[in-house]
């Protein structure tokens, strides 16, 4: 299955993490119930797929880099009112 920045993380564990094609493939490591980040350059079209899970216990929380960066919180994101 893939996945795109936004969606929740399903379960932790690796990612295959495709910038195509500006990058080459890496992994990631994130933690399930987080967000998918985002690249800083491709923003919204990286893709991400399970490689393998590995216990909560086990996986750092994510930070952004220089590679990829948070996605923003939906909730956090300021409204503009029309008027």
């Amino acid at each position: 299955m893939e996945y795109r920045p936004g969606d929740i993380v399903p379960r932790s564990g690796v990612y295959l993490v495709d910038h195509s094609p500006h990058r080459l493939m890496h992994e990631a490591t994130l933690i399930g119930e987080s967000r998918f980040p985002r690249c800083k350059k491709c923003k919204d079209s990286v893709r991400f797929r399970l490689v393998r899970a590995v216990e909560d216990i086990k996986v750092l929380p994510f930070h952004s880099h220089i590679v990829l960066e948070e996605y923003p919180d939906p909730e956090s994101v300021p409204t503009t009112k029309a008027g």
